[in-house]
């Protein structure tokens, strides 16, 4: 039902912008001169009263949709700090007492509209043969072609029907029909919908008073909205996708696991490549540095030869000389 009232309330809004729009153009035109724009604007006299309507069946239509969410407007302060069962027992008295008004509300609405029988619009009113006035639809062929209107079948019948569902009023001691014009037919939507906004509320305050013997409402219901499925209630369509949407998270994690550990193992490699380099290149240091001393090392040794060989040659000077003296 919800939904259709969704769809509902889309049509009028549609509707209601268009012949907003249709309206604000002819009058553009008709300020500019265009004659025939005079014209599409009287054909449009309907315009403001059915916008005036629609605003109000919008409204209705969206407090029904908002009961039917959970979505009023609520003061919740003593339901939050109360225990759940606590909890579940006042929000129950709290909608059924809503409901109580709505359907209050809806009496009320309707006895209004009731009492504006008593007046007929002098537009949807003719003579009788009496000179007392009656409404076009009740109106004899001859009254009405002397009040120079044309009877609105459509709206006869729907007017007879309604009075046959009871919808009549006592004027001057007589039953007659309780909606006399088409923007009252239009005003029933309120009281119907009062009485739709009741029905939602108190079930909706039945389903609270029977959640107590189960626990109560539980915290996470304190926001509103429609409370949480539990999984044994679950659908089988519904619990197998919830079961492939949880092994394709696994799948995800698993190869984002798997990519992690390819890293690190890259890393790893590139680690222990750049540690042998550095390894060879310190060993190639090492033996460049053994050739070295090697190197110094002998050049000493030659330099220690040349020196012994010169002493020799000063022993045989020496002797020379003594053999001389």
């Amino acid at each position: 039902m919800a939904r259709g009232e969704a769809a509902i309330a889309t049509a009028v809004l549609l509707i209601l912008v268009v012949v907003a729009a249709l309206q604000s153009f002819f009058r553009n035109l008709a300020d500019k001169g265009v004659d025939w724009a005079n014209g599409a604007l009287e054909s449009m006299s309907w315009g403001d009263s059915f916008m005036e309507k629609a605003t109000l069946w919008l409204a209705m239509f969206g407090a029904s949709l908002a009961t039917h969410y959970d979505k009023h407007i609520a003061i919740d302060v003593l339901a939050r700090v109360a225990q759940p069962k606590l909890r579940a027992v006042m929000r129950g008295t709290v909608q059924v007492f809503a409901g109580v008004t709505s359907f209050y509300f809806a009496r009320v609405v309707l006895g209004a509209l009731k009492a504006k029988a008593v007046r007929i619009p002098p537009e949807w009113g003719v003579f009788d043969d009496d000179f007392n006035t009656v409404h076009i639809c009740e109106g004899t062929a001859e009254a009405i072609e002397n009040a120079g209107f044309v009877r609105p079948d459509w709206f006869c019948t729907l007017r007879d029907s309604l009075e046959s569902l009871g919808l009549t009023a006592q004027v001057d001691g007589e039953t007659v029909a309780a909606i006399n014009t088409p923007e009252r037919a239009m005003d029933l939507l309120v009281p119907a919908m009062f009485c739709v906004i009741g029905v939602r509320f108190f079930l909706k305050g039945i389903g609270s008073f029977s959640r107590v013997p189960s626990g109560g409402i539980p915290d996470s219901e304190l926001e509103g909205g429609e409370p949480g499925v539990p999984d044994d209630e679950l659908s089988p369509e519904a619990q197998a996708e919830d079961e492939a949407a949880a092994k394709a998270a696994a799948d995800a994690d698993a190869d984002a696991e798997e990519a992690e550990k390819a890293d690190a193992g890259a890393t790893a490699s590139d680690g222990t490549a750049g540690d042998a380099a550095e390894d060879d290149a310190a060993e190639d240091d090492a033996a460049e540095d053994d050739a070295s001393e090697e190197s110094d090392s002998d050049d000493t040794d030659s330099d220690g030869s040349g020196d012994d060989g010169s002493g020799s040659d000063d022993d045989d000077d020496a002797k020379t000389k003594k053999g001389d003296a």
